[in-house]
């Protein structure tokens, strides 16, 4: 056999038992599919996931399935009696109730000022204030009224909430051990159940005799706690809650360490404790020139206490970091990349053109047309020289985030 002829026959074998194999393959069933369908094209198989069915229903045989329907009831007393015998805890059927009384009470509000809603600007063009009218209208004291004696039906047939089991959750006391905080929720579990029997003994004192009672009552349960805690850890607590201690955590562009930062808060309540602010009387005007003076009087002292202890730069830099107005510029100084001392000049120009304004403002020797003239010369000198120090790059994030007081300068 010549090569040609070897070559054909080759060929012609290899095609037989490739024809065998496509036909064996045809005949064979494919496999079952698993959950899916599958798509073939020319370059490659997906497998599309069906939706998974939905789980069955279990149900109990003579049992028939909850509807919220069984309960419903016009009635607040058949209504919270459902509740209960349903072993809604006392706590949420409270809340559930205190809910749908009130929810039925603003309905009943809407419909009785639907009419005058409707008149809204008619009554408006003739000077009368129909909704005022309805504020003060006796069906409105009598709903008011209702809804109130319902509650007050209703709720003492619930156990009130014992407060006594309530862990103790003041953030200023996180510092302490978690042993010396486990025996302080067990004093004020103790300190609660006491305080309940006594406010019990005081629905028989006067108006007058229960806020002495209360603020002895406080200072006996703070003597217990000191005792509890010691007194160094119970000063620092009392530090931490103050407000002077907040003004002093609130404090931008401050440098203190931290042990100055505390002995500048304990410096601020000393200071407030021997100098509580003047108390205006309800009757006197607010301008009163007495109150004024000593409002002034103790803001002078103040000065003088902190400057001493501080100093003059380090007092001008409690007092600009206690500025809100210096919060904001100093923001947008970090923004622009800008140090601490940069905000502190915006501030120094606000401050000054404020303080011309309103100079201007008060003075007796200036007409009003030369007023407003001189006013509007300050704010177009102002914002010159406020472009100049924020530079074009931040200027337009100036007049943004702390440019409204500008437009305050001619008003």
């Amino acid at each position: 056999m010549n090569l040609r002829g070897y070559i054909l026959a080759t060929m012609a074998a290899n095609l037989a038992l490739v024809a065998a194999l496509l036909w064996q393959g045809a005949r064979m069933p494919g496999p079952a599919p698993r959950g899916g369908v599958s798509v073939t094209t020319n370059l490659v198989t997906e497998v599309l996931a069906e939706a998974s069915p939905r789980p069955a229903m279990v149900s109990v045989p003579g049992s028939p399935p909850f509807r919220w329907e069984q309960l419903e009831s016009t009635n607040h007393l058949q209504f919270l009696t459902n509740l209960l015998a349903i072993g809604c805890p006392p706590e949420t059927a409270r809340d559930i109730l205190e809910a749908r009384v009130a929810d039925e009470f603003r309905a009943r509000l809407r419909e009785l000022m639907r009419p005058a809603q409707a008149s809204f600007w008619d009554t408006a063009a003739v000077g009368e204030d129909q909704l005022d009218k309805l504020v003060r209208a006796p069906q409105l004291k009598q709903m008011n009224g209702e809804r109130k004696r319902v509650l007050a039906e209703l709720i003492p047939l619930l156990p009130r909430e014992d407060k006594s089991s309530k862990p103790v959750k003041d953030e200023k006391l996180a510092h302490l051990s978690p042993e010396k905080l486990a025996d302080l929720e067990a004093l004020e579990r103790q300190l609660a159940k006491e305080r309940a029997v006594i406010e019990e003994q005081w629905a028989t004192l006067s108006i007058r005799e229960v806020p002495v009672k209360k603020r002895e009552r406080r200072e006996v349960e703070d003597a217990k706690r000191r005792t509890l805690l010691t007194d160094e850890v119970w000063d620092e607590a009392e530090l931490r809650r103050s407000p002077q201690s907040q003004r002093v955590r609130e404090l931008r562009g401050f440098v203190a360490t931290a042990e100055e930062l505390k002995s500048l808060a304990r410096t601020l309540r000393e200071f407030d404790t021997a100098n509580p602010p003047p108390i205006r009387h309800p009757n006197r005007a607010t301008d009163d020139p007495n109150f004024r003076a000593m409002l002034a009087e103790r803001e002078a002292l103040h000065t003088k206490h902190l400057t001493a202890r501080l100093g003059e730069a380090g007092f001008a830099a409690f007092e600009r970091g206690s500025d809100p107005r210096f919060h904001t510029l100093l923001k947008l100084a970090r923004r622009l990349e800008q140090p601490t001392e940069t905000a502190a000049h915006w501030l120094a120009l606000q401050t000054a053109a404020q303080e011309q304004a309103r100079l201007t403002r008060e003075s007796t020797t200036l007409a009003d047309d030369a007023r407003a003239v001189a006013l509007l010369a300050i704010r177009a000198e102002t914002e010159r020289t406020l472009q100049t120090a924020v530079g074009p790059r931040g200027w337009g994030a100036y007049l943004r985030h702390a440019g409204d007081w500008l437009g305050q300068l001619t008003r």
